[in-house]
């Protein structure tokens, strides 16, 4: 199973390179939310559990909470994304899975 080049690139993008928050931190909430083996900060949990499972359930009081543990809001924005990165890719790699199943 090979994930399209251009969906390599926004992840590598994404996760490698250096931006507000740590780049451990963000590989850490994507590997979360793809594969349920990140290790994500107590306090960021339920904010990456929503945005993995029930994304529409995401308030702006889920944010506030955020930016109340320390996060800012370039740093959470960030965060949403891998984890809603996480997410397309793990939906992604099940697709191709069953693709390549079929054949």
């Amino acid at each position: 199973m090979h994930r399209p080049p251009r969906i390599e690139k926004v992840i590598t993008f994404l996760l490698g390179s250096a931006r507000e928050t740590d780049v451990s931190l963000r590989r850490a909430v994507f590997e979360q939310v793809r594969t349920g083996r990140g290790e994500v900060p107590e306090n960021l949990t339920a904010l990456v559990e929503k945005i993995a499972r029930r994304p529409w359930t995401v308030t702006d009081d889920d944010i506030l909470q955020a930016r109340e543990a320390g996060y800012s809001e370039d740093q959470v924005y960030e965060l949403v994304l891998a984890a809603a990165t996480g997410a397309g890719v793990r939906r992604l790699d099940a697709g191709l899975r069953a693709i390549a199943e079929a054949k």
